[in-house]
């Protein structure tokens, strides 16, 4: 949920300094963006769930390991992710229509962006390595005290100095830095219960393709993020005009929001699942699973309740006083989130499935959700225009929640087979 005030206080200073230009070129340069946060992730989700369940097992060497192989990934694989965001970031603002000032400002957003790569990489992934680690509050704690700092660094760059997207995306990462600084200093200090040695720190192939196959799902997920916000963008450009884009934008900040909330309960579900799976409690691991789909199923139909009520209150923190931004995010907020509550328990059946190492299972939900979406994209606002492409993300996920009950319920019955029972996934 902090790691979603990032985005939603950048969206709020941006719509009320620049409008819909502002708003517009963000949400045409965040995909690309999205990129490096679909590797930190992975990274952390992957290294956090084979760290747990080697924990759940007492194999503490393994444990140490797979963390080593996640501080390698950090560069490894943050420096190509940077620069190919830098590379393609004009060329991606072009394709999805943007021109003059649009372009120029999702190219400066992209551009310190990429240059920050590992770093943004370690503020997604270094927070979840020190939840698994038992500091769950520390986690907290240091993603905090980096959204605060963004906060007051929005108002430096973005009200007071005026550096648009460029101050938007620098204090975006000068407050991930003080997230990094502060989980850095925890997992390299004696408080670490997985104190770490030079043996332990060599770079394994092998544990790293394991622990990118196991948070490989986690990836898919914010890829499909972004592959939605594109076709979006590239839709409502084709049969609206940048105002669309920019309620699209306002949507999908109060969206992300939620998205990231569900996100967090699905990290804090998983190394109690991966744990107590780990160390044969089938018991416990339903109770788990229980208590996250009323956490974060029960808390989405209470937030899609309020913004149903009262689109237009929500729309106007980020729209100001532009009154044709507020009236066209309050009918995108009608149609496009009435089922906003399903998201979340789409991405905790995944993180269920990926905790419990069924990364198959885990992979099929995530590309499902990414793969449904594309024909109701494609044929939805050939029937009904704007309303059509506002209405292809609720429809798709009603269809997709259906197969994932059956999925689920299929794995909850694995779970009270006697130990030795084959299992059918």
């Amino acid at each position: 949920m902090i790691s979603g005030l990032y985005m939603v206080v950048d969206g709020i200073f941006i719509g009320h300094a620049m409008g819909a230009t502002g708003l517009s070129a963000v949400n045409m340069a965040w995909p690309l963006s999205g990129v490096l946060l679909a590797a930190g992730m992975m990274l952390g989700m992957g290294g956090g769930a084979q760290c747990s369940l080697a924990q759940g097992a007492s194999q503490w060497q393994e444990a140490r390991s797979y963390l080593a192989q996640a501080l390698w990934l950090l560069i490894l694989l943050g420096i190509p992710s940077g620069i190919l965001v830098v590379v393609l970031g004009p060329a991606f603002m072009a394709w999805q229509g943007a021109e003059d000032s649009l372009a120029q400002l999702g190219s400066d957003y992209l551009r310190v962006i990429g240059y920050a790569a590992p770093l943004v990489l370690a503020s997604i992934t270094l927070p979840l390595l020190v939840r698994n680690l038992g500091a769950p509050r520390l986690a907290t704690l240091a993603m905090l005290t980096g959204a605060l700092a963004n906060v007051g660094l929005d108002y430096l760059f973005i009200i007071e100095w005026q550096w648009g997207l460029h101050g938007a995306a620098l204090a975006t990462v000068l407050g991930e830095s003080l997230s990094v600084l502060i989980c850095l200093g925890f997992i390299l200090s004696r408080h670490n219960p997985l104190p770490m040695r030079w043996r332990h720190a060599v770079f394994n192939p092998a544990k790293s393709l394991q622990l990118l196959a196991t948070g490989f799902s986690s990836m898919l997920m914010y890829l499909y993020m972004s592959l939605v916000v594109v076709l979006h963008n590239l839709l409502f450009m084709h049969y609206g005009s940048p105002l669309q884009v920019a309620a699209y934008a306002i949507a999908g900040y109060l969206m992300a929001f939620y998205y990231l909330f569900a996100e967090g309960v699905c990290g804090g579900m998983q190394p109690l699942v991966s744990y107590f799976h780990g160390a044969r409690e089938p018991d416990k691991v339903r109770r788990v699973l229980r208590l996250g789909l009323l956490t974060a199923v029960g808390s989405g139909v209470l937030m899609t309740a309020a913004l149903l009520m009262l689109p237009r209150l929500f729309a106007s923190i980020f729209s100001g006083n532009d009154q044709a931004l507020l009236e066209a995010s309050a009918l995108g907020i009608r149609l496009h989130l009435f089922a906003m509550f399903l998201d979340g328990f789409i991405i905790l059946a995944a993180s269920f499935f990926q905790a419990m190492g069924q990364a198959r299972y885990a992979t099929l939900v995530t590309a499902g959700n990414m793969l449904i979406q594309l024909p109701f994209l494609a044929l939805l606002p050939l029937l009904w225009g704007l309303n059509g492409v506002w209405l292809a993300l609720p429809l798709s996920n009603i269809c997709l929640s259906l197969i994932v009950i059956w999925m689920l319920k299929q794995q909850l019955h694995a779970l009270q087979q006697p130990p030795g029972t084959a299992d059918p996934t």
